[in-house]
């Protein structure tokens, strides 16, 4: 647990229990409430919850605030810092999504191999197939594609041929 000496209401070091007070034993959960008090010290808080769509999780300098010494501050996102983890978000989807289209593409590379080395033609249905994964990313959902469900049906991948 980290807690912090307190000088009336300056927050002075900022460390582990055990490290701002090697000689001294404490239960496992660590100094309760009235140990705290008791020895000038207070809980650091180094997380708090929130909304990563709107909300930004900031170091800043300690302060103290209803008995708890915080390291955090969350804050609102101006709409265009927003839209910067909107378009962060949609450009890791679309690399994980031509990652998926090549190691598509690349499954069914046998088949062209075939269709070339025995001078015949690849199959229609598995040009159509490989086509629609190369144009994959003009889909109307790119980057935010679905995926089919467990039986393979639906999604806006491409089926392969069977």
């Amino acid at each position: 647990m980290k807690i912090a000496r307190l000088d009336g209401s300056t927050i002075g070091d900022i460390a582990d229990h055990k490290s701002l007070f090697p000689n001294t034993s404490f239960p496992k959960a660590g100094p309760n409430a009235d140990w705290l008090a008791a020895n000038s010290c207070a809980e650091v808080v180094v997380f708090l919850a929130y909304d990563s769509a709107t909300q930004k999780n900031e170091s800043v300098t300690p302060y103290l605030q209803d008995g708890k010494v915080y390291t955090r501050r969350v804050t609102d996102m101006t709409s265009d810092e927003q839209a910067g983890v909107v378009t962060a978000a949609n450009a890791a989807t679309a690399t994980r999504n031509r990652t998926e289209r090549t190691r598509r593409l690349a499954t069914c590379d046998w088949v062209v191999t075939k269709a070339l080395e025995s001078g015949g033609s690849v199959p229609s249905d598995w040009a159509t197939y490989r086509t629609a994964l190369r144009n994959i990313t003009t889909h109307a959902n790119w980057p935010n594609l679905s995926s089919p469900d467990m039986d393979g049906n639906g999604g806006d991948w491409p089926s392969e041929p069977s």
